[in-house]
């Protein structure tokens, strides 16, 4: 009777260590499809750093892929990544899609030049503003350590203290992005003296500087304006201008 029970407890073990095995094999991952979007010309290695961080998943059994696990382990690779999707298919394949961020500008805070993207995501610390795509250096934004988080951190974003700042500075992005080459920096003041501001501030390679007032309304007819004012202006190297928005609704440009 002894050797009957152990003989069915060994058949037992023998019949779960077979399925255990073929569970195993069963759902082992074999294939991994990665799909890449970079920035063209980029120096980023966003394909190569996703592709030898997955290849980690091979031989492991897809149902206890953990996607998330992927998703923040990928983007600690480089703040520059961002990713799109990750899909597990059955029975052994998993699918990850990601994207390169782009630069759109930099702020300065002390020796170091942080470039961001358009969602104000930090991207990388540098020692230079330059783009690393074209070389040439990325628009940059002046703010107030007062206005921002001095915890920085490379792939997350930006934490301002004020949302009209950030909204002011999104909506303005593209545009200041258009006439960055002949820009030296831009200011944002939101608040001054404890009231309500709201002002933007160009100033330009050759000398001279623009402030838009009330830069909240109309953000991207008064850059528009005041660009175009610039483009004109036969002495660029001096002077200070204010743009405004008149009663009658018009943009006016004086000094």
């Amino acid at each position: 009777m002894k050797y009957k029970k152990l003989l069915v407890l060994i058949t037992c073990l023998l019949f779960v260590t077979v399925a255990v095995f073929c569970f195993a094999s069963a759902f082992k991952v074999t294939d991994i499809e990665l799909n890449v979007s970079t920035v063209s010309g980029s120096s980023e290695n966003i394909d190569g750093l996703s592709e030898n961080y997955l290849k980690n998943y091979k031989g492991k059994n897809l149902i206890f892929v953990n996607k998330k696990t992927i998703e923040s382990d990928l983007t600690k690779l480089s703040g520059y990544l961002s990713v799109v999707s990750i899909d597990k298919a059955f029975p052994n394949k998993i699918s990850v899609t990601v994207k390169e961020k782009s630069e759109q500008f930099a702020i300065k805070s002390g020796n170091d030049y942080y470039v961001l993207d358009g969602e104000f995501c930090v991207l990388n610390k540098k020692q230079t503003q330059n783009n690393n795509v074209t070389g040439g250096s990325n628009l940059l934004v002046n703010l107030s350590t007062s206005d921002y988080s001095s915890d920085i951190k490379i792939g997350e974003k930006l934490k301002f203290y004020d949302g009209e700042l950030e909204a002011m500075i999104s909506s303005s992005l593209a545009v200041l992005n258009e006439y960055k080459n002949d820009l030296s920096s831009v200011d944002f003041t939101v608040r001054k003296d404890g009231l309500s501001y709201k002002s933007i501030t160009l100033n330009m390679k050759e000398g001279v500087t623009f402030t838009i007032l009330k830069a909240d309304d109309k953000t991207v007819d008064k850059l528009n304006a005041t660009y175009t004012f610039y483009l004109a202006l036969e002495n660029k190297g001096e002077g200070s201008y204010i743009t405004v928005l008149g009663d009658d609704g018009n943009i006016s440009i004086r000094q």
